[in-house]
């Protein structure tokens, strides 16, 4: 009669505790999808991220427009009231092109 190895045969004790601790590490990685996402923080982003877009739009169509309206050397900028103010690089001029609207 053969003798059976001490390493090939897993000992018979803690059966139930194995399968316990097994369905509880189940347990644990099918709830695992609730920590993926919230919804709260991913609409935050999404609406910071729709605004960061908007708002390099905004200061690219004036920069374009600064330079087709005085030609390239042309800066941009803002006034308080949100008025683009287009400022030659070299010089005092400055004009105001729209008044907030843009």
């Amino acid at each position: 009669m053969p003798t059976k190895h001490p390493i090939l045969t897993p000992p018979r004790r803690h059966t139930a505790l194995n399968w316990a601790l097994a369905g509880c590490l189940a347990l644990l990685m099918s709830l695992s999808w609730h920590l993926d996402a919230d919804t709260l923080a991913s609409a935050t982003t999404t609406d910071a991220q729709r605004t960061a877009q908007a708002e390099a739009r905004k200061e690219r169509a004036a920069a374009q427009l600064c330079i087709k309206l005085h030609g390239p050397g042309v800066a941009h900028g803002w006034t308080p009231d949100g008025a683009l103010v287009c400022t030659a690089r070299r010089g005092p001029a400055r004009t105001v092109v729209a008044g907030g609207a843009l």
